[in-house]
């Protein structure tokens, strides 16, 4: 069995199971030697890995329960969890605040991580004015060329989202 917890994803890499987005990412990135996405320096690690445990812990948590009521047909979702996800919008916005990346300057890990899960969440509860910052995060990851690996996702979950509302 790949994944004990029988949840995906999960891989194989000579005899070691990997399971975990995060955990595959961040081997991937040590993996190559390019520490662009994932630095060495702990203090800017430390930064990244905060935001990667708050997306696995409560973006991928709200996300899938939205998501799962979507499906059951239980929409429109009450104010109270849709309260959580501005609140944890709210969190991202707070980390654009002072740079256009959420870990500083420059691109990492967690961004492309996040962005995932923001984008699809979209799909369902827009983003509105209360959060500007992620909006131009957003747009600035939209302007960049390997997004559309992101954006072939969110077609075929738009799609499937599309045909649940009929």
């Amino acid at each position: 069995m790949i994944n004990p917890l029988q949840k995906v994803p999960a891989m194989v890499t000579n005899d070691t199971n990997v399971c975990d987005s995060h955990a595959i990412a961040i081997y991937f990135c040590q993996l190559v030697n390019d520490y662009s996405l994932y630095p060495e320096d702990r203090v800017q690690r430390a930064k990244i890995n905060q935001i990667l445990f708050f997306n696995s812990s409560t973006l991928f948590r709200i996300d899938s329960e939205l998501m799962s009521t979507f499906f059951a047909g239980h929409w429109p979702m009450g104010e109270m969890k849709l309260e959580e996800w501005y609140s944890a919008l709210d969190f991202l916005e707070f980390l654009l605040n002072k740079n256009n990346w959420l870990a500083g300057n420059k691109i990492h890990l967690c961004d492309i991580c996040v962005v995932t899960v923001v984008t699809s969440m979209c799909l369902l509860v827009p983003l509105t004015q209360r959060h500007p910052r992620v909006q131009q995060w957003v747009k600035l990851f939209e302007s960049l060329p390997f997004y559309d690996i992101n954006k072939r996702g969110l077609c075929a979950l738009n799609n499937y989202i599309m045909a649940m509302k009929i």
